[in-house]
């Protein structure tokens, strides 16, 4: 799987190897390459940090007013965002494709004969034309080489007139020695092992080693120049983000992870390593100049429109405590229906209450709660109008005085309408007195009794 990925990644070195027949100078070509294909991404991831960077002054400011409350702030961050066209995620594809390019490149290094030359499997696995041939001459890698073809390539170019008359497809002479550098070799940080006795000994080992140190130090050279151009963007930098990227993690956790890789993987990566750091110093420059006129504008009318939203809040602010200050002291009218009535309903019994009082001064208030000497025996809220049809109006009515024994007129329908506990007559017969009882006190009484 990985080596379809990396194939593009090693015909593309390849074809620069055999333009210039020097593997230092196809490293270089290569990574710049790469870099211009990443060009537009890079743009673009740019342009989305110093739009980023436009907006700090808001996003303090935002920071500042929610800061006890989280949810809130991470709402309006959103909002900021989306109104200014601005993904805060941007960066991140930017700062994630340069892995898998990595691991590529350090796989066609690994494998140049099937990744970069193209030869096939078979060709190198036991049995195979190129796998017979160092068998013969007496090769001690062939154990290893399906996983690292390079001890093998080394091989064939010190054997090679031998190696062109086999016929196989794609196999080519490569030499992987710069200088007196060999790049397909590991860096020996071991320096106290080497032999200094002549320059033809420690140069090598020596140059090796220094190719992982300029790796770790154009790094941390390219952090900090970066961290430099944000300083110098339109909106400035938030204390916080500067001493976060001024953290000695953020310094050193770079170039450290470069130090350690270049010494475990062939110099050729150190070599893109140094060579990617100097071309992104070079493009991060270029950039920030290229849209620094763009930024200034932007940022210019960020600023208006953020000043414009303060003004606006400021008025807000300001109208709502005049009106405060209006209402201070008197209580706002309720417009609840409910309310209204019930309001109407108690302004209307106290009317009633002072007529009361004006017509019978001597009379105690009207309290339709109190049965005797209890005051609310019957609730506070009693009313006796309650299911009175006139709604409010019934309030007014004094039904403290009504008279709870029963009219005589009543009385007496009543009693006409009783049956007596003792006849025989039918209901539509006149009903006989008894010879006992006298016929109308008696029937008064039993009538009364009944009700």
């Amino acid at each position: 799987m990985l080596d379809a990925i990396a194939r593009p990644f090693g015909l593309l070195l390849m074809f620069l190897y055999n333009i210039t027949h020097n593997y230092l100078i196809a490293i270089v070509l290569f990574t710049v390459i790469v870099k211009l294909l990443l060009m537009p991404f890079q743009m673009k991831s740019k342009k989305g940090m110093m739009r980023q960077q436009v907006l700090q002054p808001e996003i303090r400011e935002l920071q500042k007013k929610h800061a006890g409350n989280q949810q809130k702030l991470n709402q309006e961050m959103q909002r900021v965002y989306r109104e200014a066209g601005v993904s805060p995620m941007s960066g991140c594809l930017w700062s994630l494709l340069p892995l898998p390019i990595l691991l590529a490149l350090y796989q066609a290094i690994r494998k140049p004969l099937t990744v970069m030359m193209g030869v096939a499997d078979s060709a190198i696995e036991k049995g195979g034309a190129i796998y017979n041939a160092l068998e013969e001459l007496k090769f001690s890698g062939l154990a290893n080489i399906e996983y690292n073809q390079i001890p093998a390539v080394k091989f064939i170019h010190e054997h090679f007139d031998v190696f062109s008359n086999l016929g196989i497809k794609g196999l080519q002479d490569m030499d992987f020695t710069v200088l007196g550098l060999d790049l397909s070799a590991i860096p020996n940080w071991h320096i106290w092992e080497f032999d200094w006795s002549a320059a033809s000994k420690w140069w090598p080992a020596l140059g090796l080693f220094l190719i992982p140190i300029l790796a770790a130090l154009f790094m941390w050279l390219s952090t900090k120049i970066n961290a430099w151009l944000q300083r110098g963007l339109p909106g400035g930098i938030s204390p916080e983000q500067e001493k976060a990227n001024n953290s000695l993690m953020m310094i050193i956790i770079g170039p450290v992870m470069s130090l350690i890789f270049a010494f475990m993987w062939p110099a050729a990566m150190g070599v893109y390593w140094i060579v990617n750091s100097v071309v992104s110093i070079l493009v991060d420059v270029f950039l920030t100049k290229l849209y620094a006129r763009t930024m200034l504008v932007e940022f210019a009318e960020a600023e208006e429109k953020r000043k414009a939203r303060e003004a606006e809040l400021e008025a807000k602010r300001q109208e709502a405590e005049r009106r405060r200050a209006e209402n201070a002291g008197r209580e706002a009218e309720n417009t609840s229906k409910r309310k209204q009535q019930q309001k109407r309903k108690t302004e209307a019994a106290g009317k009633a209450l002072e007529w009361q009082r004006a017509q019978n001064p001597e009379e105690p208030a009207y309290e339709p709660s109190r049965v005797g000497t209890r005051r609310y025996a019957r609730g506070r809220a009693y009313d006796p109008d309650r299911y009175s049809r006139n709604g409010v109006e019934g309030a007014t009515e004094d039904t403290s005085q009504i008279d709870e024994s029963l009219s005589e007129e009543l009385q007496e329908k009543l009693s006409a309408a009783a049956l007596p506990t003792d006849t025989n007559t039918t209901p539509d017969e006149t009903p006989v007195p008894s010879p006992e009882e006298p016929e109308d006190a008696d029937g008064e009484e039993e009538g009364k009794e009944s009700l």
